[in-house]
């Protein structure tokens, strides 16, 4: 019998198959494609528009915290944007504010709504009032809340948020229509006083109003206009008083006019015959007419706790326009000048640590420093202080003993109080995390009080030590924690 060799069959896809079968994925590839591309698309707009959302709550919650008044289309954005979180983040025209990496456009309008609920003003009718207000003349006052429509847009879509703010007088009492001073409210809304004036007056006009409630801002000055007939103008004078030279002041001189500060915040506020108060306002007054005046109780010592350093301290001045102070070592030796030890620091001391090399009695001098004010920068006069010698013998205060501290938040350190050989504690010295100087944490306001509490203690848990300070400025041994 013939045997013939057998092949193996010939089989597998054809060119065309194969092409069939790579359009098919491919197609399915990218419909994959297709599909993530679109949810990531609709996962950014969704992100977009939660941020946009949110961003119109913040501008809604914010207007409830600045002046009602303000709250207009003219002058509601201006007053947000100055609002924390809230300024223009663009040098191009409108109002920009960049959140998740979204630039939204927005805009704020504003107006005074009559709730019909309480009669109608016959005023409504006015450009300030929302459109579409019936008419009448059974209301008194017509401003019942503002109505504010927010909008935040990027590209081509956008969110809107109306809301109402409810006028804090309630709309019922009587209303604030003008108000007018001398001197005039400047372009920053401010109450310029300056050079020698000596008041300031102001005229307030409202709807019909039995008494008008004023407050300078000062905790001294204020008082109530009355007028059991109504009255629809009120006015008065705010007295400042005659600032004394700054040549002629001493620490014994009675403070017997308002101190300069960049921001007295003077409320008015007008009642009906029912006591119900109306429009309450607040106006800033800034006022600058003198340079600054010296300080008073400049002391100090040599603190051989810490290696002989210098412990400086001062009052602080009564002028709201000082923030901080500048102190000067005088020339020791062969120093070429004198030295600036604490530059425009916030405290009410001083610690100088490089001391020349001398024993010699060291004098130091402390200037106020007004600052960014009408009248600029400007440093007020030397007070000076004359810290003794190594050898004048000054002992140190026992340490405080039975220092604890609270648990729970805030916590609070308390000790037993201290004795001093030969002078007077006057204050307790509180270090935290550590006892070196970089970790002076604050201090009591004289000897009677024995415990400290830590306000700021950032929710993480410290370590707290406590020393005893003398009128020759000697500081204890730092014990603790």
């Amino acid at each position: 019998m013939e045997h013939r060799p057998r092949h193996a069959r010939q089989g597998g896809f054809t060119i065309i198959e194969v092409m069939v079968a790579a359009f098919v994925l491919l197609v399915g590839v990218l419909g994959t494609i297709t599909l993530i591309d679109t949810a990531i698309d609709v996962g950014s707009t969704s992100r977009s528009r939660e941020a946009a959302t949110n961003l119109t709550r913040e501008i809604v919650e914010t207007s409830r915290l600045v002046d009602y008044d303000v709250l207009l289309t003219a002058t509601a954005p201006a007053a947000l944007q100055a609002e924390d979180g809230l300024a223009d983040d663009a040098s191009t025209p409108g109002w920009q504010i960049e959140r998740r990496g979204v630039t939204y456009t927005v805009t704020v309008q504003a107006c005074i709504y009559d709730d019909a609920k309480d009669g109608n003003f016959a005023g409504n009718a006015g450009a300030e009032y929302c459109s579409g207000l019936g008419t009448g003349n059974t209301d008194a006052n017509g401003d019942d809340y503002r109505k504010l429509t927010v909008v935040a847009a990027w590209e081509d879509r956008e969110v809107r948020l109306v809301a109402n703010v409810v006028n804090p007088a309630g709309g019922f009492g009587p209303r604030i229509t003008s108000v007018a001073s001398s001197p005039a409210v400047n372009t920053n809304g401010d109450i310029p006083v300056s050079g020698t004036t000596g008041s300031v007056a102001m005229t307030i006009g409202t709807s019909a109003a039995t008494a008008l409630n004023w407050d300078a801002g000062n905790a001294t000055d204020g008082g109530q206009l009355t007028n059991a007939a109504g009255a629809t103008s009120w006015s008065f004078n705010w007295g400042l008083g005659t600032p004394v030279p700054v040549g002629s002041y001493t620490c014994d001189t009675n403070i017997s006019w308002v101190p300069d500060a960049p921001a007295y915040q003077m409320t008015f506020q007008p009642f009906d015959s029912s006591g119900t108060p109306g429009d309450l306002r607040t106006q800033t007054i800034a006022v600058d007419r003198s340079t600054p005046y010296p300080l008073c109780d400049f002391t100090g010592g040599r603190n051989a706790q810490h290696g002989g350093i210098v412990d400086l301290q001062w009052r602080a001045s009564f002028e709201g326009d000082v923030f901080s102070y500048s102190v000067w070592r005088k020339r020791q030796g062969a120093e070429p000048s004198d030295r600036l030890v604490c530059d425009s620091v916030r405290d009410t001391g001083c610690t100088d640590t490089q001391l020349p090399n001398n024993v010699d009695a060291i004098q130091y001098v402390v200037r106020p420093k007004q600052e960014n004010f009408a009248l600029g920068t400007i440093l007020g006069p030397s007070t000076s202080f004359i810290v003794p010698s190594v050898g004048s013998g000054n002992r140190a205060p026992t340490a405080p003993s039975g220092v604890a501290v609270s648990t729970g938040t805030p916590q609070t350190i308390s000790w037993n109080a201290s004795s001093d050989s030969d002078g007077t504690v006057i204050f307790y010295r509180v270090y935290r995390d550590g006892q070196a100087i970089a970790n002076r944490y604050g201090k009591t306001s004289n000897a009677e009080t024995l415990s400290f509490t830590d306000r700021d203690g950032g929710g993480t848990s410290h370590t707290y030590y406590v020393s005893a300070v003398d009128d020759g400025f000697a500081e204890s041994a730092v014990v603790g924690p």
